[in-house]
């Protein structure tokens, strides 16, 4: 493929507070990244928006050095190697080109007729998140009610559909009847709770009238208190995201009174501790995707300079599925429209 002479690249501009805004990014023009020794150079074609990096913005995440003020910000992303057209899953950051390890690793085959950004999604590392979570800490039985807060997301959703198939009954907690009509209507969940209703808790006890045998934990604090007061005998919960202290607009707590009323097991979940899980995971998984038994639900935005606006949609809550910035096309073009569904292989 034939290289501009210069690249833009998003850079943090002033260190967030409280829910991002598109102010706190920098978009600039610099000269291409140059490989050193076992690196190569690749163009960032599909550009993944998650959660962590809001935690990397200010020193809190785990596992990912804290970005200053000036530098670039952090991300993943579907690429090709300049040189080859291959396709790898790179830490490429939000720019057009950057120099990567060469042994970047390859995505997980897409099926036909799925977008090739699931890659990045249901058979990335949200995918992976959704696994582990579901089949070691959760482990749903048949007839088990199970929760999921942030129920229509990138990891969420996947969750949900996952323990629906293994015969829990599932409960969505999310954010406003639109999300609520998607979780019931293409995410297979039995019930939706929106957790904007001022009754939103006397709904969960109606949607759980048994009690809470698994929650998989994504949202605000005054969620998990709401679900955590519903848990059942011998319950399962999963810490798997904290928005209110990524955003830091305020601390989330652990009501012990309720895990210990229920004699519960808490998990605090990392997805790269569980990397081993990795083959089962993308046969399993990969397996359902094909039969369109899981689904793929993206939020999808079009061009670099689209990614603070989209960023900031996220982490204030408004994405359905998997957020995903197409910079470029992998034919070399810049993306359009006709792009968001582009099958991949």
């Amino acid at each position: 493929m034939s290289l501009p002479g210069t690249q833009r690249r998003i850079v943090l501009a002033r260190r967030p507070r409280g829910v991002p805004i598109e102010d706190d990014f920098r978009t600039e023009t610099t000269a291409l990244p140059s490989p050193g020794p076992g690196e190569t150079l690749v163009r960032t074609v599909h550009l993944s928006l998650d959660p962590y990096v809001r935690g990397t913005l200010t020193g809190r995440d785990l596992g990912h050095p804290p970005v200053h003020p000036g530098e670039l910000v952090p991300g993943r992303a579907l690429a090709q190697v300049v040189d080859t057209g291959e396709w790898v899953v790179a830490e490429t950051g939000w720019q057009e080109y950057a120099a990567v390890p060469a042994s970047s690793p390859r995505p997980l085959p897409v099926p036909s007729g799925v977008p090739r950004t699931a890659a990045l999604g249901v058979l990335g590392m949200p995918g992976l998140t959704a696994y582990a979570a579901v089949s070691r800490l959760l482990r749903p039985e048949v007839g088990d009610t199970v929760v999921v807060s942030s129920a229509t997301g990138a990891v969420g959703g996947t969750a949900g559909q996952l323990a629906g198939l293994a015969g829990a009954r599932t409960v969505a907690i999310a954010g406003g009847p639109d999300k609520c009509r998607v979780a019931v209507e293409r995410l297979g969940y039995a019930a939706a709770v929106d957790r904007h209703d001022p009754d939103w808790l006397d709904a969960l006890a109606e949607a759980c009238p048994d009690g809470v045998d698994g929650y998989l934990h994504m949202a605000g604090g005054a969620v998990l208190g709401g679900v955590l007061n519903r848990l059942a005998a011998g319950a399962r919960v999963v810490l798997c995201g904290l928005p209110d202290n990524a955003n830091e607009t305020g601390p989330t707590t652990l009501p012990a009174g309720a895990v210990m009323r229920a004699r519960a097991t808490v998990h605090g979940l990392v997805v790269h501790d569980h990397q081993d899980l990795l083959p089962r995971f993308a046969d399993r998984v990969g397996r359902l995707v094909a039969e369109g038994r899981v689904r793929v639900l993206e939020d999808t935005h079009e061009g670099l300079g689209s990614a603070p606006a989209a960023f900031c949609r996220l982490m204030a809550g408004r994405n359905i599925g998997k957020t995903i910035v197409h910079v470029a096309r992998g034919d070399g073009r810049t993306p359009g429209p006709a792009d968001a569904g582009e099958p991949g292989g």
